[in-house]
Formats: structure tokens, sequence, C-alpha cells
């Protein structure tokens, strides 16, 4: 639905008092939408709450949607990776309309007297705008996971048939669908997107545990879908799964993800920490097979605090695609930028290339900063949360 004339004349016009009000906004928002309704607590991470991550990226997509309410086109990306986390969450278009009552509810207490009804008219219909950009967007999505090899639309029961220790921590996982129909052609998929899997389980405070987004490192095409996960101190998903024995079962939705390496590129750096390694290791796979020859020109490094800590059966998927392989031992995780910077030059010339970058959120905002100061022309990174500003400046 095309935005109105008016609805638009007010956003734009109002966008640079909404602004600085965003964030209050969005944390008034949340605690008031998922105590009316918190069945949607299974599509919200609760640490994201209490870290005020969540709320911080709401407040962003929405000065950056009003800010360029008269120039969409520009926020095409961005629509992009939300449309994706959205699909890997399996957000349907009825809960757009309760983001919508319950966000325009926050933005009248917040700013109060401010929104005269032709503000909140225009507002009203720019919210609900945006969800039919994403709506639209995410069908796309759910129809093209829908029509892949093997592919599935919605939640899905797979049931445990092989589970490989990797490390103290970090675990393969294969899968197969319990209701037993791989075609021969096995899944398809693309390198670099994420199973997102529900656990089923409810927290402490008898809320839905959210799902959670894990990188899948077999092939395209292999009868069985893997994710390796590490088990998290804490983590109640990650934890789930590494008490899971065979024959178990647990819901999974389908590949989706935009955190991917086309095989036609070129010269591409991938850099990882900790159990961020896995994208890089479908990366390596997949461009090697869809090249058929080594990747001489790839650069992989990855860093861990510890040689023991790295999963050397996924490094060895690395080494065999014949790329360069820098791991880096020596606290590689918590090294100061200015190290940092020194490893990575001393290994590799970063300058005009692009950047994979992928392990934790500290580790990527410095990371992303010093490769950018070595020249890459692109940086792009994987966090599988609420994407913020904050998280990684100047990437994609």
């Amino acid at each position: 639905m095309a935005l109105s004339a008016r609805a638009i004349a007010v956003v734009k016009s109002t966008a640079a008092v909404v602004a600085p009000h965003a964030e209050a906004i969005t944390r008034n928002f949340y605690p008031r939408m998922l105590g009316a309704h918190p069945e949607l607590y299974k599509f919200f991470n609760k640490n994201n709450q209490r870290t005020n991550r969540q709320p911080k990226a709401l407040a962003e997509a929405v000065v950056a949607y009003a800010s360029n309410i008269d120039n969409l086109g520009v926020l095409g990306a961005a629509v992009e990776l939300m449309a994706t986390k959205h699909c890997g969450l399996q957000v349907l278009p009825e809960h757009y309309q309760i983001v919508h009552d319950n966000l325009m509810e926050s933005v009248a207490e917040v700013l109060g007297d401010a929104v005269t009804p032709e503000i909140g008219q225009g507002w009203s219909e720019a919210v609900m705008g945006l969800a039919g950009i994403l709506i639209d967007a995410e069908e796309t999505l759910y129809k093209a996971a829908e029509s892949r090899s093997g592919g599935w639309r919605g939640w899905r029961e797979f049931e445990l048939v092989d589970k490989i220790d990797m490390t103290k921590d970090v675990s393969t996982f294969s899968f197969a669908p319990k209701d037993g129909n791989v075609p021969a052609t096995g899944f398809d998929f693309t390198a670099g997107q994420y199973l997102t899997v529900d656990s089923g389980l409810k927290d402490e405070e008898g809320d839905w545990v959210a799902p959670r987004h894990y990188t899948i490192t077999s092939q395209a095409g292999d009868p069985v879908i893997q994710c390796t996960v590490k088990r998290l101190e804490g983590g109640t998903v990650s934890s789930h799964l590494h008490s899971m024995t065979s024959g178990d079962v647990i819901n999974m939705s389908p590949p989706f993800g935009c955190f991917t390496s086309p095989a036609e590129l070129e010269n591409p750096m991938f850099l990882s920490a900790g159990i961020g390694i896995t994208p890089m290791v479908a990366f390596a796979r997949q461009r090697h097979a869809l090249r058929a020859a080594p990747l001489a020109n790839d650069t992989f490094m990855h860093l861990d605090r510890e040689p023991q800590e790295t999963p050397q059966a996924l490094v060895s998927y690395i080494e065999e695609s014949g790329a360069t392989l820098a791991p880096i031992h020596d606290h590689g995780r918590i090294m100061s930028a200015e190290d940092l910077s020194k490893a990575i030059s001393s290994a590799t010339n970063v300058e005009g290339r692009t950047a994979y970058l992928c392990g934790p959120s500290e580790f990527m905002a410095k990371a992303a900063t010093v490769l950018q100061d070595l020249g890459a022309a692109k940086v792009l990174y994987e966090d599988f949360g609420p994407r913020t500003q904050a998280v990684v400046k100047g990437t994609m």
C-alpha cells in the first residue's frame, strides 16, 4: 500500500523531532506489547531486551525509515535483513497489527500532547506502510524457501540422526525430517545461511524461549542438514541441543540469511573468532565446490584464545579448499586493535578486498574498524541478532 502524500509530509516534517525520543518509545513499546501478548516472546530473545539491544535496533530502524520516507529505495538492504530474520522466526502478517497498535500507544504516551490527531494519523499510516513492505518481502522469501530442493514452509519437525563432538563445548548436529521426505537432490541453500531452531522450552518465568539461529555447516545437496553449535554458559537453546540424543525431535524453520559470498567473487578475506568460524567453513566448502578449483586467492583468519578451542575438523574443510589459512591463538579474541591490525597485516594485504566478519559483537566492532583502516573495500558481517549501528559501524 502506497503512503498518502499527507502521511509522507507529516512523517518527514516530524522525523527530526521524534528521533531523539525514538529509543524511549521503543523501550516503552516492548514491555507494553509483551505484557499484553506474552506469546510473542517466541520472537524476542530476552537477553536482547535486558541489554537494550532490541529496543535500540527498532529505534534506529524507525528513525531510518522516517528520515527516508520519500526515498525508501535506499533502505533495501535493511529491509532484506529484517525480513530475513523475521522469516527465520516465522513472523506472520497478523503479527504486524499487534506491533502497530502497541507502538502507536507508546508514541502517544512518550510524546504526549505533541501527537496531534494529524500527526498520529500520519505516523499510524507510515507504520502500517512499513509493515506492508516487510510482509511483501517476507512472503517472497517464504515462497523461495519452500520452492528449493528439500524446502518447506513454517516449522517442521526434524530428528537428530548424528552428533559429532568437535571440542569440549562444540558439536555438529545432523538432522533429517521426521516425516522422512527428503528429495534425491537433498537440501538446497546458500552458504552462510542459517537454520532457526525452536526448542519449545519455557523459561523460569513461564515465557517461551525465543528460537536461535545457527549457520548450516553441511553442503547443499546433502540428504541431512547440519549445524555446529557451541554450548554457552546459561544458553538455554544451545544447552538443550547438546543434551539431545539420537532420535530426539526439534522444530526448525527453513534456511534463511543474507550473509552470503558469491562464488564469482575474487580475492575475498574471511575473519572469524570463536564459533564465528561456522559461516566461514560454509563459504569455503561452497565456493570450492562451485569454482571447482582451489581457492588460492581467498584468505581465512580465525582467532581463538587457545588451540584446543578451535574445532579442527572445521578448520580442515578450509584447508581442503586450498585457501590460505592463518589461525591466531595468542589470546586472539581479546587482543588489542593494534595487535590485531599487525596480525592481519602480517598474514595478508586487505586493501581493496571484500572482507567477511563473524564472531562476538565486541570483537566484530574492533575488527571492522581495523579492516576499514587497512583499506578493505567492503566489510560484511553476521551477528545473528538485532542489528544496531553500535555493533559494527560502517559495515553491511
